[in-house]
């Protein structure tokens, strides 16, 4: 699935570069306006599926193996559009997901089981005037930092969890492969391809103790939340239906491999280096 990776001037975070910036309040989320899916995590599946539809895809394809499974909410159904930000650049929805709001907030890795704090000095809601300080007067991380800390140390314990959980998924060859195609009133029509969702009939007939197994662990709940948040497809087509002017045709087939000078969260455990 192709995503457009939102750190677009991404640097490490310096207490001394960066000992007066300020994070302003502005609430808009244009910088993922062109993200028409954003990656997921396992524990995010419940609040997620109220409102996307969650899907599987696979990573690139590396020495003629299938790449790693990945879980995204969809949210547009052509590149280049997210339909979940309205006129203004806000999310509209309820659920934010976890990738998102860590933004301009990143973990990158700057040496062998060490990841440091990024931002993207791109961001327009930084300034050195006016805003909440990343740092003290003291230059040690301040009450907002702290808590995008917290976020950050959090999400990449949550994607460990998620790449066990999808690894366990991928054993158990659950997947097919779908497409979601929707016409519109003015014979305007978008094709998504290359999605994998969880073929039920095969669920079904998992032998009664890795079912048990799954039960217990809360496994089986996110297999079943990915199968309701396929309805939210719906959703999806009415949002996307004012804005469709010509046919349009997705491919969701890998994660984009991130440019050199984007960071990106590791699925290895590595201790996290403070600024």
């Amino acid at each position: 699935m192709t995503t457009l990776y939102i750190y677009q001037s991404a640097v490490t975070l310096d207490r001394e570069r960066h000992r007066h910036l300020k994070l302003t309040g502005q609430n808009t989320a244009r910088f993922a306006a062109a993200m028409h899916a954003v990656p997921l995590v396992a524990v995010e599946f419940a609040e997620a599926a109220r409102e996307y539809p969650i899907v599987f895809a696979r990573g690139a394809t590396v020495d003629d193996k299938a790449g790693e499974l990945l879980c995204y909410a969809l949210t547009g159904l052509h590149e280049g559009q997210n339909l979940y930000l309205d006129a203004a650049g806000h999310w509209a929805a309820q659920y934010v997901p976890a990738f998102i709001r860590r933004y301009p907030f990143v973990f990158a890795e700057t040496g062998p089981d060490q990841l440091s704090v990024c931002i993207d000095e791109s961001y327009a809601g930084f300034s050195d005037s006016e805003g909440e300080p990343l740092f003290d007067v003291a230059g040690e991380p301040a009450a907002l930092l702290k808590n995008a800390l917290d976020l950050l140390t959090d999400y990449q314990r949550q994607v460990q969890l998620t790449m066990a959980f999808l690894k366990k998924l991928d054993a158990a060859d659950l997947l097919m492969q779908s497409e979601l195609r929707a016409d519109f009133v003015d014979g305007s029509n978008a094709l998504v391809q290359g999605l994998l969702v969880v073929d039920e009939a095969k669920l079904k007939q998992l032998p009664a103790t890795t079912l048990q197994e799954w039960l217990a662990s809360g496994e089986l709940g996110l297999l079943y939340a990915h199968l309701l948040s396929l309805g939210n497809v719906r959703q999806l087509v009415q949002r996307a239906a004012p804005r469709i002017t010509a046919a349009t045709t997705t491919t969701i087939s890998a994660a984009d491999p991130a440019p050199a000078s984007t960071p990106e969260v590791h699925d290895k455990k590595r201790k996290a280096a403070k600024p």
